[in-house]
């Protein structure tokens, strides 16, 4: 099936650009005494990178793309793996799995990275504008618990973000 895909896409071009937007944070984790706790954006964070497109029918697309991202002092590389589907003329709904890696040093700041890696879903819409600019909005659920504040004594950490964003093909 996946060979048919592929034999099949050769048609159509793979598209490459930038992606640069906002995201809006929250950090789902308990205290020290076992409550709800966490961090919520103040205002919002920037993100940014570079994205491919590969359409694989008249309507069908994968997304990849290498992104940037920051949350509560944190970087995060994320790279999100989407399966894109045009609904409605310049309207498509994007549904995947992210990878999320923590590349900051702990011994600079006040967190205990659990686990560098991790997992997310992500669902969003994607509009385009013309042949060259796409607005995006995502929201990306995290499963994975990766680290701990240690001065706002917060543990257990998953990280969950609103996107707002645009792309330019080149």
């Amino acid at each position: 099936m996946f060979f048919t895909v592929f034999v099949f896409a050769q048609k159509y071009p793979l598209k490459y650009g930038i992606k640069a937007g906002w995201n809006y944070s929250n950090v789902n984790a308990i205290d020290e005494k076992g409550e709800s706790s966490g961090y919520l954006s103040n205002g919002g964070e920037l993100y940014g990178g570079v994205s491919l497109e590969k359409q694989i029918s008249t309507k069908s697309f994968l997304q990849s793309n290498i992104l940037i991202s920051y949350t509560d002092a944190i970087t995060f590389l994320e790279l999100p793996i989407y399966y894109k589907y045009n609904f409605h003329k310049r309207i498509s709904v994007l549904v995947g799995p992210k990878l999320n890696y923590i590349p900051d040093s702990e011994s600079s700041q006040p967190y205990y990275f659990k686990r560098r890696f991790g997992i997310s879903g992500d669902i969003g819409l994607d509009y385009k504008i013309s042949q060259h600019f796409n607005l995006e909005t995502t929201f990306s659920k995290g499963f994975t618990k990766q680290y701990d504040d240690l001065i706002l004594t917060y543990y257990n950490a998953r990280r969950d973000v609103y996107r707002l964003g645009v792309t330019f093909y080149f």
